[in-house]
């Protein structure tokens, strides 16, 4: 039973949209990579980023939409390719140290950037985006809902769209590309 009420948790927060009409979503934040070294959205301009909101004990969908980055970032035409930057924004500083989110993003390929922050810092960051994450208790350890939408960024800065959970990977291949001047 306990098994069935975390699911649906799951599913209703990962697959909650934001509310486009509630305000306008998006803006500048900075959060810190492993090695603490403090990366601004800002400072990506000129690139699309897309954001997403996980933590490397994710199951299911951590992993897919980090394969989903490693795909796009293989079929973009190598003139484009630089001018993308997924992101893997972690949500589970506790447990998602550098000698643990380092090698897990790196597995997916060395153009995907990890970066993470205080709860606090997460918690703000994710609002802005009108994403959503909570810690669960499972057992002796715990699990994180969390939004698993993908939040592409325009070269300017500015949050051009939310692709959900399992959009396909053409979708989102063409979306891209029509951002790329």
């Amino acid at each position: 039973m306990r098994f069935h009420h975390v699911l649906l948790t799951c599913l209703l927060v990962c697959l909650a949209t934001p509310s486009w009409a509630g305000g306008k979503l998006g803006g500048d934040f900075t959060l810190y990579t492993s090695k603490k070294k403090a990366v601004s959205l800002a400072s990506l301009r000129g690139k699309v980023v897309l954001l997403y909101f996980g933590f490397t004990y994710c199951p299911e969908m951590c992993p897919t939409e980090l394969l989903q980055f490693q795909r796009l970032l293989a079929e973009l035409p190598a003139d484009k390719r630089n001018r993308v930057q997924p992101i893997f924004i972690s949500v589970d500083p506790k447990r998602d140290t550098p000698a643990v989110l380092d090698p897990y993003v790196g597995y997916f390929g060395s153009g995907i950037m990890a970066l993470t922050g205080s709860e606090d810092e997460l918690r703000k960051v994710a609002g802005q985006y009108g994403a959503q994450f909570r810690y669960v208790p499972s057992g002796s350890s715990y699990t994180v809902d969390h939004t698993v939408n993908t939040f592409v960024v325009d070269t300017g800065g500015r949050l051009a769209r939310v692709m959900p959970y399992g959009t396909p990977i053409q979708e989102l291949l063409n979306y891209v590309s029509s951002l790329l001047p």
